[in-house]
């Protein structure tokens, strides 16, 4: 994989870690204040993640960073990958909105602090990439 679509991959995972949670908060009211590194209390939770996906924001990005990862995606003709992304451009929203709608409130309880885990892990493994193509780049440049 090239190291323009490794970039292009981060920077899409950056945007569902962190722009996606600021447009969250801004249509919410709430105010748009993002970290540099995101603490485990401002990771969004799993409903608020649940809830902007449901409303269709990030659901973009989930696609792009997802699809440009699975080999049986890649196999696909154009049409076909037209097909798919639309299909799950519709049915994240909808299966989101299901689950808010029909998980009790308690079983969002339970799964939350792992779900904190999960995408605190994430951020740091957007965190190691980053860095490893920003070093990467700094020896090619170097000689």
């Amino acid at each position: 994989m090239s190291s323009k679509v490794k970039v292009a991959l981060i920077v899409m995972a950056l945007v569902i870690g962190v722009a996606v949670p600021v447009v969250g908060q801004e249509l919410a009211g709430g105010p748009a204040v993002v970290e540099a590194v995101p603490a485990m209390a401002d990771v969004p939770g799993l409903v608020e993640v649940l809830t902007m996906l449901a409303q269709g924001l990030g659901v973009g990005a989930v696609l792009a960073f997802l699809f440009e990862n699975i080999g049986w995606f890649q196999r696909l003709e154009g049409k076909a990958k037209w097909w798919v992304v639309f299909g799950f451009s519709l049915g994240l929203p909808l299966l989101a909105q299901i689950a808010l709608e029909f998980v009790p409130a308690d079983v969002w309880a339970m799964l939350e602090p792992y779900w904190k885990a999960l995408a605190a892990g994430f951020l740091a493994w957007v965190g190691s990439q980053v860095a490893h193509l920003w070093q990467k780049a700094q020896r090619a440049r170097a000689g």
